[in-house]
């Protein structure tokens, strides 16, 4: 149990128990390092069990890209540090730093992305599918064959 503003007390079991009940996620820890120095001091590995394709009442959907990791491509979450000032966040996973996109320029405390809501730590994003490739010219032979005789 943890004490909690006010005096009384919060079963942290049970939170994260609602938490797996809700987005099927359980966890190894309670939270994420926020400094590779946390990150070492650590003595349980952190991990994660998902269920895939549970489902969620309420989930939001999203219809954009993901704003991912530079170095390690997780996506931007309520677990991120955000610095709104020099517009940069934090990863959870790798510890890098990274800038937001263009279009998050007017991201600040009064005004996120529904991604960094702690409410929904489970998202869904409705993307557009890459366009094909289309084939470049070729010889006769295909790819790679000269027009040898």
């Amino acid at each position: 149990n943890e004490r909690v503003e006010g005096g009384g007390e919060r079963d942290v079991a049970m939170e994260f128990q609602e938490r797996e009940d809700k987005e099927g996620v359980r966890w190894s820890w309670n939270f994420f390092p926020s400094s590779r120095l946390e990150a070492a001091r650590m003595v349980i590995p952190l991990g994660c069990l998902y269920t895939p394709l549970k489902p969620i009442q309420g989930l939001p959907l999203l219809s954009y890209e993901p704003v991912r990791c530079k170095t390690c491509s997780a996506v931007l979450n309520p677990f991120s540090q955000v610095d709104f000032r020099s517009k940069l966040w934090v990863c959870p996973f790798c510890l890098t730093r990274s800038t937001f996109p263009q279009h998050y320029a007017d991201i600040s405390e009064n005004n996120l992305p529904a991604e960094l809501f702690p409410q929904y730590s489970t998202v869904e994003y409705k993307v557009n599918p890459p366009a094909p490739a289309t084939p470049g010219p070729s010889s006769p032979g295909g790819p790679g064959h000269g027009h040898g005789g």
